[in-house]
């Protein structure tokens, strides 16, 4: 069986480039989460991205990009060629997508199933049409609750809840997402992400510190977490990484506490430096319950990866597994991470320690790539003759 994947997710060099290239931010969130996906099927067999890659007006200098192709391993990169015209996009887009992902199936035969990233409508629009053409299963990967989408339309969303019903199969972060999304119960396959085993990085040359790196938006908790940090009496310090619209705010309290520092946009490798030396990471999203039901928070899963100390607040589901393992706050009120940072700071740092070590062993056991790879191939090996679309 043949794998093609289809998302907008990079060979990840290739992807630290075109972010340092690119004119204004782009969310690494999709791509983490994608490349992670790839490398743990590619633990299993060899796999075919084909990608679209971020591209909009005024993101570069140039408005086309060319196709080209890369190799990772056990993964062969395409990367589809694409234009910043607002008429393209409107008109000629998805007839091209179609062209280029039937051309790609035909190569692969029938011996071939396909998964795509339904949170992008062009992408699976142009997927399944591709598909039907060729005799080719689907599945989606529903990584979350369309409704719940930053910035999107409720036209977006309508579009994307209607393609549910064509697809062959379902592989979602969570049974919320698959009651959400699954209504005629087709094959599925229910995760909570990816833990992935890193070597030992560099320590860096800073104090002993608090980690947070995510998102800069104020509804994931970030002054809150900020402004508790503040009311506690320590040496150590706060380095926050990311992007978002609360960077100029946090610019300015790193004047006003000089244990505050923000590190900027980060590479992955360079995150992953910081999580494992932090004395503590911290995830502070608030509390909700439609979140909590639909929405997983992948860096839990990287923070317990990391081996260090987690502090973060409630997730039902991973609450439930790591119970011992972290420190869990409800709703990530200023005062109730004032006192579970506090808690940290009056516990034995060897007890944590030990602690968040088997947290890891754990996590990498359970949502290791290896593991969810298997897991994840038997489940389409098993379910790659049926469509049942």
């Amino acid at each position: 069986m043949k794998i093609l994947y289809v998302s907008g997710a990079m060979k990840d060099g290739d992807f630290n480039i075109y972010v340092k290239n690119a004119k204004y931010h782009i969310n690494p969130s999709n791509q983490n989460f994608h490349y992670r996906f790839l490398k743990a099927l590619a633990t299993q067999t060899a796999v075919t991205a084909l990608t679209l890659r971020p591209f909009a007006k005024g993101l570069f200098d140039f408005q086309e990009l060319k196709s080209e192709e890369a190799m990772d391993g056990n993964i062969t990169f395409e990367y589809f060629p694409d234009k910043a015209g607002r008429v393209y996009k409107l008109w000629h887009r998805n007839r091209s997508l179609t062209k280029c992902l039937s051309d790609e199936i035909k190569t692969f035969g029938k011996d071939a199933i396909i998964l795509v990233d339904a949170m992008k409508f062009v992408l699976a629009k142009a997927t399944l049409k591709a598909a039907k053409k060729n005799g080719i299963s689907v599945f989606a990967i529903v990584t979350d609750n369309p409704h719940l989408l930053s910035n999107e339309s409720r036209f977006y969303v309508r579009a994307i809840k209607s393609l549910y019903q064509k697809y062959d199969g379902f592989i979602t972060l969570s049974s919320g997402l698959n009651e959400l999304a699954n209504k005629k119960n087709k094959p599925s396959y229910v995760f909570s992400g990816f833990a992935e085993a890193l070597p030992e990085l560099t320590k860096p040359e800073t104090k002993p510190y608090f980690f947070f790196g995510g998102a800069l938006y104020e509804r994931y908790g970030v002054l809150n977490m900020i402004e508790a940090f503040r009311q506690i009496k320590t040496d150590r310090e706060l380095l926050i990484a990311g992007h978002g619209p609360l960077i100029a705010r946090i610019q300015e309290i790193t004047k006003e506490d000089t244990r505050i520092h923000y590190l900027g946009m980060l590479s992955r490798e360079e995150v992953h430096k910081y999580e494992q030396h932090a004395d503590l990471n911290i995830n502070p999203r608030l509390f909700d319950e439609n979140l909590d039901k639909y929405s997983v928070p992948s860096k839990v899963l990287e923070y317990l990866a990391s081996g260090a100390p987690l502090l973060s607040t409630l997730h039902s589901a991973l609450r439930d597994e790591f119970c011992g393992e972290a420190i869990w706050v409800k709703d990530g009120s200023v005062d109730e991470l004032r006192k579970a940072m506090n808690l940290f700071l009056n516990v034995h740092n060897d007890d944590m320690k030990k602690k968040a070590l088997l947290a890891k062993e754990k996590v990498l056991a359970k949502y290791g790539l290896e593991n969810q790879g298997q897991l994840i191939y038997e489940f389409l090996v098993s379910n790659s003759s049926r469509s049942i679309n």
